[in-house]
């Protein structure tokens, strides 16, 4: 009997064989499996790890971008407000002429003459979008800021550039060509130690007689509405360099906390 038995044990086992090697297959490829996730998570938890770092660095790059675009920024509205400062200045010296005094009108009109430019400091944005890591700004909403901030900063620019324009051409020129002598407003825009110079200019004395005239002499009506004008100007320069401040400010404050 116990011979039949062990039989009928070794054939059961031998009937087992093939369900034993599916179960170690399986096993197999289990283990292989898990491996593969466990090195897939590895690998993506080091990508979002570098990215996140290249996220910070990039972030911080356009802070100090933008910080420097702040010095900028108020450096113009500082040179707007005093244009506009100054035209009134000299326009309130045809209604009240005790005020008149030449150094201070030499000054005063300088100031009304230079050009407010702007430029943007756009390199580590610039580097993003050449490089194609733009997405490593991995918040939507905050990477859509940034990108509005230099399209705005390009408006900006050119809204300046056609201001500019306008006042060189209804201003600048014409006021110049006319009246002043250029020696005389350049001492007093630059450094006279620059200026002071034979080989460089000669620098002739301001004649402040045209600020005398009467109202209603031709040539202070046109003054006067060249120099209403170039204020206006200067004002829609100061109000645009303004807002894009505000701007500026506001991206970096929330930069600033994203990167908390």
């Amino acid at each position: 009997m116990i011979p039949f038995f062990r039989k009928i044990r070794k054939k059961m086992a031998d009937d087992n064989k093939p369900l034993k090697y599916l179960r170690y297959a399986l096993g197999e490829i289990m283990l292989i499996v898990i491996g593969i996730l466990i090195a897939l998570s590895i690998n993506n938890w080091n990508t979002k790890t570098i990215n996140k770092e290249y996220e910070q660095f990039y972030l911080q790059g356009i802070i100090n971008d933008i910080e420097l675009d702040l010095v900028n920024l108020n450096r113009r509205v500082t040179v707007d407000s005093l244009k506009v400062k100054s035209g009134k200045y000299l326009l309130n010296h045809f209604k009240n002429p005790t005020l008149k005094n030449d150094s201070l009108l030499l000054n005063h009109f300088a100031n009304t003459i230079p050009s407010t430019g702007y430029n943007l400091t756009d390199n580590v944005f610039e580097d993003l979008k050449s490089s194609g890591r733009l997405n490593y700004i991995s918040n939507d909403a905050l990477r859509k800021k940034i990108q509005e901030y230099y399209i705005d900063g390009e408006h900006i620019i050119q809204s300046l550039k056609a201001n500019n324009s306008m006042s060189r051409e209804i201003y600048t020129s014409r006021i110049l060509s006319g009246e002043f002598d250029i020696n005389s407003v350049l001492f007093a825009i630059f450094d006279f130690q620059i200026l002071d110079s034979k080989d460089i200019v000669e620098v002739s004395s301001f004649d402040s007689q045209f600020f005398y005239r009467p109202l209603n002499d031709p040539a202070i009506k046109e003054f006067i509405d060249r120099t209403s004008m170039n204020i206006l100007l200067s004002q829609l320069n100061e109000n645009r360099l303004k807002i894009g401040r505000e701007k500026a400010n506001n991206l970096i404050s929330e930069l600033k906390y994203y990167l908390k």
